[in-house]
Order: structure tokens, then sequence, then C-alpha cells
């Protein structure tokens, strides 16, 4: 067996134990775990972020938060919000300006100009610890269009029921004011996603792993049309070149 058969060999077995290693963060765009945080009073700060976005801390708007440090669903640290709307009537997804309506947990996720990104889910573990607990739960996400308006996604309200138990919850459809922006169309901008809950006595909502998954790429450079370009001066250029 040759050398080159024996360094094929090698780079496909190579290659073959790579797409075997399963990537914890495979598809993730970014997650709010919570396992970061040392104290209450810290920051919520993203416990991965992709490398073609940017993402603020997940901020709670005027919710009160605890952070309780064993006892999530995987048995570590999660947050407690507290001071939801008792009702739906003071929240709406029709917006002026993309400033972030108080009561919700919001983030901003900027996705470089040099790549873009494809939304496939959002979603989060969740307790509700009393019967005063909010019962109602939904997402939304806004940014601004090439127009300069004020655009929108939301999953609408959806309902939780039961105290005391961890329960998962992943969002893949939504509606809204346009279809949800993907492609190119995210190079460069800033979504504004929101989590509003609201129901019973707008009681304490625990939550837990919130993560905002989708495919992330960078834009293809237009290199196959400036090689087609530069044949074509070349081949140009010879042609004049008889006439000469």
């Amino acid at each position: 067996m040759n050398k080159t058969v024996l360094t094929l060999a090698a780079l496909a077995f190579f290659n073959g134990l790579a797409i075997s290693s399963e990537d914890p963060f495979q598809n993730t765009l970014v997650l709010y775990d919570f396992n970061n945080v040392g104290s209450f009073v810290d920051p919520n700060r993203p416990a991965y972020c992709s490398p073609c976005i940017s993402a603020t801390d997940l901020c709670p708007n005027d919710l009160a938060q605890t952070l309780k440090f064993c006892g999530g669903p995987d048995g570590s640290r999660f947050r407690c919000f507290d001071g939801w709307e008792k009702t739906a009537a003071n929240y709406s997804v029709l917006r002026s300006d993309l400033s972030q309506a108080v009561n919700t947990l919001a983030f901003q996720v900027h996705v470089n100009p040099a790549d873009q990104i494809t939304l496939s889910s959002f979603g989060f573990d969740w307790m509700r610890t009393s019967a005063g607990s909010v019962d109602t739960i939904q997402a939304t996400v806004f940014w601004k269009d090439v127009n300069g308006a004020i655009q929108y996604n939301t999953t609408g309200p959806v309902g939780l029921t039961g105290t005391g138990t961890w329960n998962r919850l992943d969002f893949t459809s939504s509606y809204g004011s346009t279809d949800l922006i993907s492609g190119l169309d995210t190079s460069g901008t800033t979504l504004y996603f929101e989590i509003f809950a609201y129901g019973a006595d707008g009681g304490e909502l625990c939550l837990d792993n919130i993560v905002l998954k989708g495919d992330c790429a960078p834009i293809p450079e237009p290199s196959g049309a400036l090689l087609i370009g530069a044949a074509g001066v070349i081949l140009l250029m010879r042609r004049r070149s008889r006439f000469h």
C-alpha cells in the first residue's frame, strides 16, 4: 500500500472520529443556563454564543429574579422570575420602535455583517412554583427591515399547567407581520427577543436552559463570479490581440 493510500485512510479515520463526536452546542446560537451566574445580583450572561453572532445579557426588565444554586432540570443552577402581568392587556407586539416591554425577559442577538443565520427553534425549561404562578407564556422576536419598519414574529400564547415539576417547551413555528427573517437578510441585523408570561396572580415562574437554535454560516464570497469575469477579460484580450 503506497503512502498516498495510507494518508487517505488516516484522513478518513480521523474525519470519522470528528463526525461521531457529538457537539453539545450543535445548531445552538445562544444559550442561557445560569451556571455562570455567581450570585443573584450578577447579570445573566450567555453561557454559550455562536461565533457568527453576539448576544446581550438576559434582562429581566423590572421582573424580580432569584438564583437557585441547585435543583434545575440537570441538577444545576436556575433562575426564578416574579412580578409578571396578571393579564395580557398591557402587552402588544405592535411597536413603533425597538424598545423592549417591561415585565418581560429580553435579549438581543446581533448577526455579524459577514455572516447569516436561519432560526429553527427557541425554547426553555420551565416550572411553576404555585397556583399563583403565571399560566400562559409567549415568545416574540422584533427587527427593523430594510425600509426601517418594525417587523415581528410571535409564537402566540401557550398554556402552562402543573406545579413543582420541570417541563420543556420548544417553539418551532410562529406568525407575525411578515415572514420570519432569515438568510442574507439577517446579515448585520439585530434581533430583539422577548419572553412574556401572564395569568393567575402573575406569580413566580422558574426558567432554565433558555436556548435559541438555528444555522449559522458565512456569506459566500463571489469568487466564482470574479473568476468568470477574469476569464472573460483574458479571452477578450486574446481576441483583440489577434487583430493587431
